[in-house]
Parts: structure tokens; sequence; C-alpha cells
């Protein structure tokens, strides 16, 4: 499977632990939008298939990672890329974020728009977690 575009990207949602979640829309053989897909850090595909099934995946993730009690006052802020396509991909683009809004704002997590390229998506995300 080769690397996602980052014009693809469609947002990074930060953990409680010290891990992320990278979500890109997938592509088939004909380079047209059939999905969304999933990556940790690590660029393991964690989830593939449709929005909705994407954001109710990055729910139960929280979920999981809300469960580590001494992390629950961090506050965590997603960071949603500003769309690069145009015409019919940027509708399915801008179709994708939606369920994952909704999921984030059911979750608390926050939610902020930035470019891609921009220095702030490049940033650490979430607590700093200290290797023993």
């Amino acid at each position: 499977m080769k690397k996602p575009a980052e014009r693809d990207c469609l947002a990074l949602i930060p953990g409680y632990t010290g891990q992320a979640a990278k979500l890109f829309l997938s592509r088939g053989e004909d380079g047209a939008i059939n999905g969304v897909t999933v990556y940790d850090l690590l660029g393991h595909v964690k989830q593939q298939g449709e929005a909705e099934a994407a954001a109710a995946w990055v729910g139960e993730w929280l979920a999981q990672e809300a469960d580590n009690r001494k992390a629950r006052r961090t506050k965590l802020l997603a960071q949603m890329f500003i769309c690069k396509l145009t015409g019919a991909e940027k509708d399915a683009f801008l179709a994708a974020q939606k369920p994952l809004i909704r999921m984030l704002a059911d979750a608390g997590v926050s939610s902020r728009s930035v470019a891609a390229t921009s220095g702030a998506a490049r940033q650490s995300l979430g607590p700093n977690v200290k290797k023993h």
C-alpha cells in the first residue's frame, strides 16, 4: 500500500497516552476516492472503510485512551486539515470530515482547522509522555 498524499489528510487526532490517529482519504487504483483510512503514528492501518466507520473507530479508540485516569485532565486538540482539493473531490473530503467532527464534539475533544503545510500541523500533539 502506497503512502497517502498530504492533500488527502483529513485530520490528526491525539490520544491521552501520546498516541495519535491520522485520517486520510483512501483512493482506488484509478485514483478515485473510495473511503477513509485511519493510521497510527507508525503508519499502520487501523481502520479502512466509510467515513462513518472511521469516525466510530476513532470514538472507540478515544474512549479506550480515556481510561488512563492520570491523563484525564489533559485537554485534547484535534487538527482538521483544510481541503486542498477541488470539485467533487472537495465535496468528498468535506463530507468525510463531517462525521468525524460530530464524533469529536460528542467525545468532548476540541478541534481546529489547520493548513497541512503549516508549522502547527507538525507540532507535537497530546501530553508529553516520559519513557521509563
